[in-house]
């Protein structure tokens, strides 16, 4: 599956998304829950008037989403 990017960051902040990739990967959410939070932070991206805040968690909620789908798959 393929998913948009993260929001451009400066090289100093990377580590911020190497941290929640490696949450994402390390979780022991199922994968029903993975999919509810996708739909919570997709909710939340809806109601956000700031740009970045909603770029941030669509690109969440995607990867919420990917994790959930291969952990279907693996499990």
């Amino acid at each position: 599956m393929d998913v948009s990017p993260w929001p451009t960051l400066l090289d100093e902040d990377r580590w911020l998304i190497d941290a929640m990739e490696n949450r994402l990967r390390e979780s022991n959410l199922s994968p029903e829950r993975l999919r509810e939070r996708a739909i919570e932070l997709r909710a939340e991206a809806g109601r956000s008037d700031i740009q970045g805040i909603r770029n941030a968690a669509w690109a969440l909620a995607e990867r919420y989403e990917q994790a959930a789908k291969s952990r279907a798959a693996s499990g």
